[in-house]
């Protein structure tokens, strides 16, 4: 909420809102019969969802988090996450933000990662994520 009450302008004209171009998935992403497409009304994706209760109904401990923008949805979805008890990875290349006011996106990158790292998650790049899961994921014997 704004200081007279009102919602934050980016989320006031609706960038959020399902159907917009600023919402929408990217063209080349495939989505699969058994992919969970989650609506979120605010820049955390837990907030207004059913986020944790579809994950834990699963099982699910750990998240990874991907996307656009660091500093902005990312951000709040580590800390979300965080304190909500689940182990929380931010792919450092996998995630991208855009110059705000005085502050270039480099700089914004630099601030968020380090406040992550430091506080709410562990801080990875794709690559170190990858074999993260490779060494995780161990071969069953039949």
């Amino acid at each position: 909420m704004g200081v007279l009450g009102e919602t934050a302008p980016p989320v006031k004209a609706g960038i959020l809102n399902k159907g917009t171009e600023s919402a929408a998935l990217h063209p080349r992403l495939v989505v699969g019969a058994r992919d969970i497409l989650l609506d979120k009304p605010r820049f955390g994706a837990f907030h207004g969802t059913d986020l944790e209760m579809i994950l834990r109904s699963r099982g699910i401990d750990t998240i990874i988090i991907t996307g656009i923008a660091t500093n902005v949805c990312c951000e709040t979805t580590a800390r979300e996450a965080m304190v909500r008890d689940f182990h929380v990875f931010l792919l450092s290349d996998g995630t991208a933000t855009a110059a705000m006011g005085n502050a270039s996106a480099a700089e914004l990158q630099k601030a968020s990662l380090a406040t992550l790292g430091f506080l709410f998650a562990q801080v990875l790049t794709v690559d170190e994520m990858i074999q993260k899961i490779s060494h995780a994921v161990r071969p069953v014997a039949v």
